[in-house]
């Protein structure tokens, strides 16, 4: 589908909206569809001459109107683009709505008499559906409220490589920083995995280490998991993030950064530096029940025995992450307010389902 965004000001500019368009036009790019942000009259006329009407579309283009129709920024814009809601029924016209003038005190000096576009017109939440509603005489049933979204990769910075991972659509990120050698006990790991997966649980566990082509135990070690993993069918939910390069200091601190949780299920440690940075980074922290983790965080970490069924640890870790706040402020991210998903879930079944637009 091509897709038109529109609003006053684009990035660079810092705003809300500015930023919010940023994202939805990167999700809906990833999504397979071609976007593109216009923050003027005149581009958007040009745009326009690109997709001539046509009686017999296959597939309408769409125009994502944000604001423009509700705030008095640029009013000859606005009255342009309500006439061409009518001029050109072939194109899908959503009038997003952010912000309502008439409704804000801030604008009492505005005389807003503008008409009704015709248009799909969507409300960013309910206090903005109801405001509209009582201004633009449409019931509130008739204006779809999609919530506004965020790309946690951007918001958190992460880098490229650690983005392209797209950790942020799964339920559970369980992180283990570890070399490939078997007082890990990556295979604990593995069999963890497996339990949450089996709860229904959409979760993956991210190992940091990279290959030493040079040990041949960590070779045969890193075949021994990979088969473990095709057995229990993770191997998909199963990262081996240092695979084939390493990754950088970087690309660790983003992995903490996106992570639900640190699972450190070692058989052996002399102290365990992973438990200091899962602190700093604020993440709760799953450890084997060693004299030394109970030494460097005593009650600061969740401890288990490594010899329990991998079902009983998983079941401790969720319920420990759902009494951590950070964790539940995490899930209603990823499952609510992701921009990915809101664009995949919300707004393109909106867009895909309409066969002609809707009249106030």
């Amino acid at each position: 589908m091509d897709i038109a965004i529109l609003h006053y000001s684009l990035a660079p500019v810092v705003g809300g909206v500015e930023r919010l368009i940023e994202d939805q036009a990167r999700a809906l790019r990833a999504l397979g569809h071609c976007v593109c942000c216009v923050d003027s009259a005149a581009k958007f006329r040009a745009w326009l001459r690109r997709h001539p009407k046509a009686r017999n579309a296959v597939s309408r283009p769409a125009v994502l109107i944000h604001n423009v129709l509700t705030m008095p920024f640029d009013l000859a814009w606005t009255r342009e683009l309500t006439a061409l809601t009518r001029q050109r029924p072939d194109v899908l016209w959503v009038n997003w709505v952010h912000d309502v003038c008439a409704c804000n005190p801030a604008y009492r000096q505005v005389e807003w008499r503008e008409p009704l576009p015709r248009a799909l017109h969507v409300a960013v939440s309910r206090v903005r559906q109801r405001e509209w509603a009582s201004v633009s005489g449409l019931k509130p049933r008739q204006i779809q409220v999609i919530a506004n979204g965020i790309d946690e990769a951007r918001v958190l910075g992460l880098t490229a490589r650690v983005a392209g991972m797209q950790l942020d659509r799964h339920d559970v990120v369980l992180l283990q920083p570890a070399r490939l050698v078997a007082r890990k006990n990556i295979e604990l790991s593995v069999n963890v995995l497996a339990a949450l997966r089996k709860q229904g649980i959409d979760a993956v566990v991210v190992v940091t280490a990279a290959l030493d082509p040079h040990q041949q135990k960590s070779v045969a070690y890193l075949g021994r998991l990979q088969r473990l993993a095709r057995r229990l069918g993770v191997h998909r939910s199963l990262l081996f993030a240092g695979q084939p390069q390493a990754l950088s200091e970087d690309d660790v601190r983003s992995l903490y950064s996106v992570a639900d949780g640190l699972f450190f299920p070692s058989l052996n440690e002399g102290f365990g530096l992973p438990l200091l940075e899962a602190l700093a980074h604020r993440l709760p922290i799953f450890c084997a029940n060693l004299k030394v983790h109970r030494e460097v965080l005593g009650p600061l970490a969740t401890h288990f025995n490594t010899s329990l069924k991998p079902e009983r640890i998983s079941a401790r870790i969720l319920q420990e992450l759902a009494c951590e706040s950070l964790s539940s402020r995490r899930a209603l991210l990823r499952r609510t307010f992701s921009m990915h998903r809101i664009c995949r879930e919300q707004l393109l079944p909106l867009l895909q389902c309409q066969s002609a637009p809707s009249s106030p």
